[in-house]
């Protein structure tokens, strides 16, 4: 299988794959810095005893004479040793069952040297290590630096994985949309291509009456080249806009002039028996920093979409007020409303709230996803409101000039 027909199941097992995979390497990272720091702490130990016994061994040897009984002898040796030591090692003398002779048995810590005592004293002399934290604190250095070193490593596993995840992620999502685009496109495409060619066959066989109902064919196959003619240009501009090829020419731009541009293509639908269409425009409104033409695509979009999801009964209004810094066009409709867990869906490409290909609803669920990303290279926001079944309110923000 080529490398650019992966599928989409193969990519979630690779997503999967990145995911878990990084976790070894960051295991084993957190299990060799635990070994190299016990490794260290008993390297540090080992040390320290070796340094203590030569201690222990010089201060034997320089032994003053031991006379008296046992524990004599031990009371006369303690201080002599003692003054051998450092602050934080204790030192014990115990005869040969373990009995203190003299010392301090209250502390007794880690034994760091034991070594027999001078002839005429039958006992052992201890060296114990008081405050093992001594040692903890030679080490944290050392610690330190592998402590860094292994966070820095994990972090840059992980910023690997993560961004290996978010390309495979993005292939996915490619891959769904070239499956999906190639479901809609050709649904969408075959019922204009069927009413015309069927017209078409009609006209060409004279099965007309009269001039009139030529005419009226004509219009049909007119509104049929329309709608194939919006769908072309809906995908060649949400190409452009994913490629970051549509270039915005912002510019000073009436808000009138922007909506009366959006609502020439719809004029003839908006004006038809049973819809009431309200615009609300002023020419005071102070003007916009946008371009002209994708602006005028965003509010067309919208009414289009308010045409579509309308009864017959159809109210629709658009409106625009300034704001603090900004202006906003509201398109308002008494259609089928838009649940709230679907409005953050509702912008993504292909998207529609009826998902069956046997829809009566045209279009190719790409008006909503342009007019996000038109509105965002503005710098504005877009924002919808409503309840199903009691119509949407769809409010774009633009910056004032």
């Amino acid at each position: 299988m080529p490398a650019y027909d992966i599928r989409p199941k193969q990519l979630r097992a690779l997503l999967l794959l990145l995911v878990l995979v990084p976790l070894i390497p960051v295991a084993l990272m957190a299990r060799f810095m635990s070994d190299m720091l016990k490794g260290d702490r008993v390297e540090a130990v080992a040390r320290a005893q070796e340094f203590q016994a030569e201690v222990l061994s010089g201060a034997l040897r320089s032994a003053p004479p031991l006379e008296g009984s046992q524990a004599e002898r031990a009371a006369r040796l303690y201080p002599h040793v003692r003054n051998y030591a450092q602050p934080s090692i204790t030192v014990r003398i115990v005869d040969d069952s373990g009995r203190l002779l003299a010392g301090d048995d209250s502390q007794k810590g880690q034994l760091m040297a034991q070594e027999r005592a001078p002839a005429g004293l039958e006992a052992l002399v201890q060296l114990f290590l008081v405050k093992p934290e001594v040692i903890d604190e030679a080490v944290a250095g050392q610690r330190q630096v592998y402590l860094t070193t292994g966070a820095f490593t994990t972090l840059l596993v992980l910023g690997i994985a993560v961004l290996a995840a978010m390309a495979v992620s993005r292939q996915i999502r490619l891959q769904e949309l070239k499956s999906t685009s190639v479901a809609i496109v050709a649904h969408e495409l075959r019922t204009p291509l069927a009413s015309m060619r069927m017209l078409v066959d009609t006209l060409r066989e004279g099965r007309y009456r009269d001039e009139k109902q030529l005419r009226e064919y004509l219009d049909l196959i007119a509104g049929e080249n329309e709608r194939l003619r919006r769908i072309a240009e809906n995908f060649l501009i949400f190409s452009r806009l994913e490629r970051g090829r549509q270039a915005l020419d912002l510019e000073p731009v009436a808000p009138h002039a922007v909506a009366a541009q959006a609502v020439v293509p719809f004029s003839a639908r908006l004006a038809a028996p049973g819809c009431i269409f309200t615009l609300d425009v002023p020419e005071t409104l102070p003007e916009i920093r946008a371009d002209r033409e994708a602006l005028a695509q965003v509010l067309a979009n919208l009414l289009d979409n308010a045409l579509k999801y309308t009864g017959e009964e159809k109210r629709i209004a658009l409106r625009a007020r300034a704001e603090a810094g900004a202006l906003a066009f509201t398109v308002e409709d008494n259609g089928i409303g838009i649940a709230p867990d679907q409005r953050r869906e509702i912008f993504e490409p292909f998207h529609q709230v009826d998902q069956r290909l046997s829809r009566t609803r045209e279009g190719a669920g790409l008006g909503l996803a342009i007019v996000q990303r038109i509105v965002k290279a503005h710098g504005g926001e877009i924002t919808v409101a409503g309840e199903p079944g009691k119509g949407s309110v769809f409010s774009v923000k633009i910056l004032l000039a």
